[in-house]
């Protein structure tokens, strides 16, 4: 009796326990876990104390964007070369559901005329050209051969990747030279005019949105169909936590990420005026970095404008 008994718990144990638990920290990580955590608050004391509010709430959306990206392993390049090498549709289909997700709130945000600057909320709206081909093709290499894109290379530097930070610095002096010829690439290169769904035809902004979730629809449709005919392996499990654990400790679901990312962008549009970016942080860190050296980047066609306001501390 009292094998079964103990047998049966054993089974209950085996039961309630995950097979990829995530393993405790060891000697080596705690004072690195404590120590960061220390960095950030003091960081983040001194934005709020020496910026400003918005500064610092964007430091706190900059930090939650990262955490997310983090315990999701969510990434942008890492889902195409999925795709293509194995035919697995998971990272697509989390792309559509955050685009989905973020799609709605943006449209209700515009429509309303909503932030909380006061002024209007502005999109991210380029024209295609010929400086958009040839980039493209350049930062596929890129991405590629450096492992990752702008948001998988700095949550990987911060999670103590430190072989991405070659990847970073690489990143950080492309974007500078771009920033140099900036205005070749924009203004002496063909382009179109930049397009809006919503404001450059009459569908204004439900009817954009409309059309921009059956896109995404129809998009996810076929990741299923290729699913079906290819029959990938999956995504392998990686090591977590139960419950509120999970928060803090081991992977999270992809999908639940891509929504808890457009809901983040969705703040920083409200907060900011103008939705989460991440490779202008790599002009401006580099061109302060050799406007000490005495190089002056102000006279940049990159830096007229508004733009130049970042190159300048309040």
């Amino acid at each position: 009796m009292m094998e079964t008994v103990e047998r049966l718990n054993r089974q209950t144990l085996a039961r309630n326990t995950p097979t990829n638990a995530a393993a405790p920290l060891n000697h080596w990580q705690k004072p690195h876990v404590i120590i960061g955590s220390i960095a950030i608050i003091l960081l983040g004391a001194y934005i709020f104390i020496e910026t400003s509010l918005t500064q610092g709430v964007l430091y706190i959306l900059g930090l939650a964007l990262g955490f997310t990206l983090f315990h999701a392993r969510f990434g942008f390049t890492s889902a195409f070369r999925r795709l293509m090498s194995v035919g697995n549709v998971q990272g697509i289909q989390a792309h559509m559901i955050m685009l989905a997700v973020a799609s709605t709130i943006f449209a209700i945000i515009f429509a309303t005329d909503f932030t909380l600057t006061g002024s209007s909320p502005s999109g991210n709206i380029s024209p295609v050209g010929v400086s958009l081909i040839v980039g493209s093709f350049i930062f596929g290499i890129g991405m590629q051969l450096g492992g990752g894109c702008a948001s998988g290379t700095l949550y990987h530097v911060g999670s103590g990747q430190s072989p991405t930070v070659i990847t970073l610095v690489g990143f950080i002096a492309g974007s500078v030279i771009g920033a140099y010829h900036w205005g070749f690439w924009m203004n002496d290169m063909p382009s179109f005019k930049p397009f809006s769904l919503a404001e450059s035809t009459n569908l204004g902004y439900f009817g954009a949105w409309a059309v921009q979730i059956a896109l995404f629809a129809f998009i996810y449709w076929i990741t299923v169909q290729v699913a079906k005919r290819k029959k990938p392996p999956m995504i392998k499990a990686l090591p977590t936590e139960r419950g509120w654990k999970r928060v803090f400790r081991g992977s999270w679901p992809l999908y639940t990420a891509a929504v808890v990312l457009a809901l983040l962008n969705a703040l920083v549009l409200i907060v900011r005026g103008s939705p989460w970016g991440i490779t202008s942080a790599f002009a401006l860190w580099g061109s302060k970095i050799i406007s000490a050296f005495g190089i002056d980047v102000s006279s940049w066609t990159y830096w007229s404008g508004d733009k130049g306001d970042a190159l300048t501390p309040d």
